[in-house]
């Protein structure tokens, strides 16, 4: 069950704004998901990703319909795997 009266927690809020943003579901959804993900996340509807980006799984699979949001985000991952660690 949702604690409401748990700290203000933080919440990774993603680049990118859209409409239906799960943001404010973001608490609820970690209390409900366990805190170590056993297996693959994955997530049909990502939208802007804020749910996947807060819970942080080792391994998940991200998946939406809108094109342009998918291309937005595997731009910044090429842009990433370009950059020198």
């Amino acid at each position: 069950m949702y604690n409401k009266k748990r700290k203000k927690m933080k919440i990774f809020v993603p680049p990118i704004k859209s409409q239906g943003i799960k943001t404010k579901l973001v608490p609820w959804i970690k209390d409900v998901v366990p805190s170590r993900i056993e297996g693959t996340w994955i997530e049909p509807f990502m939208g802007t990703g804020v749910v996947a980006f807060n819970i942080r799984p080792d391994k998940a699979i991200l998946a939406d319909s809108n094109p342009h949001l998918i291309n937005f985000y595997n731009g910044i991952n090429n842009t990433l795997a370009k950059k020198p660690h």
